[in-house]
């Protein structure tokens, strides 16, 4: 398996699905921060509702396995319009999870300015989960966020994070390892080391992975032998 971390082993980048992530030691995750892959557009509420329903199923069961039993797991979700109407893409996901054994406890966003729509400013929600039975204290604040969109590295297949939003988040969070299962070009790594916590980071996109490398300076490690973070 091929892995980039960096020079003292605190943050380490896996080349692989984050469907599953056996090299990860159950609970020992304190906050999972991450952007999923958009739902595309224009396809209906059906499409919308499969692709919610498919994060419950496909990658929560793993995420639950290695988030410790108080920690947090941070989506940041676009909306989208499918054409005809507003999907309200943010709350076919807390359903799903719901439904998955997720309490949604948080729920905030931010406004990409200038927005690329006509219409309005294009949402983000974010949404902050714990296992069901978990209850937390709820930020003292309103998490709300109007920014834009900020660069991304040349070749990034996807808009980055603001760096704001995930410090935000991460000063909210409880205190462990953050894992980003999208990890994309490593804005949440970046953010993390900079915030001094250590990070994991899971991208399947071989070309992705090494623009993140690259940004954040990790070492490149191929080895047979199995190892765990």
């Amino acid at each position: 398996m091929v892995r980039y971390q960096d020079e003292n082993g605190t943050g380490v980048l896996i080349v692989g699905d984050s469907r599953s992530m056996p090299v990860i030691r159950p609970r020992s995750v304190g906050v999972i921060l991450t952007s999923p892959p958009y739902w595309v557009r224009g396809k209906g509420r059906e499409s919308a509702l499969c692709y919610a329903r498919k994060i419950a199923s496909s990658y929560s069961r793993e995420w639950r396995r290695v988030l410790a039993r108080r920690g947090e797991l941070w989506l940041i979700m676009g909306d989208r319009h499918d054409g005809r109407e507003w999907i309200g893409l943010d709350a076919l996901v807390a359903d799903s999870l719901r439904q998955a054994g997720w309490s949604l406890q948080t729920k905030g966003f931010w406004m990409e300015h200038p927005s690329n729509l006509r219409c309005d400013d294009r949402i983000n929600y974010l949404l902050r989960f714990t296992r069901a039975g978990v209850r937390i204290v709820p930020p003292k604040e309103t998490l709300c966020l109007h920014m834009p969109i900020p660069w991304s590295p040349s070749g990034s297949l996807w808009d980055a994070m603001p760096p704001a939003v995930i410090e935000r988040i991460l000063k909210l969070s409880p205190a462990g390892r953050v894992l980003d299962p999208f990890f994309g070009s490593g804005a949440v790594g970046a953010v993390a080391a900079r915030m001094g916590r250590p990070w994991i980071g899971v991208e399947w996109d071989r070309s992705q992975a090494l623009i993140a490398a690259r940004r954040l300076h990790l070492e490149r490690i191929v080895s047979r032998e199995p190892f765990m973070v």
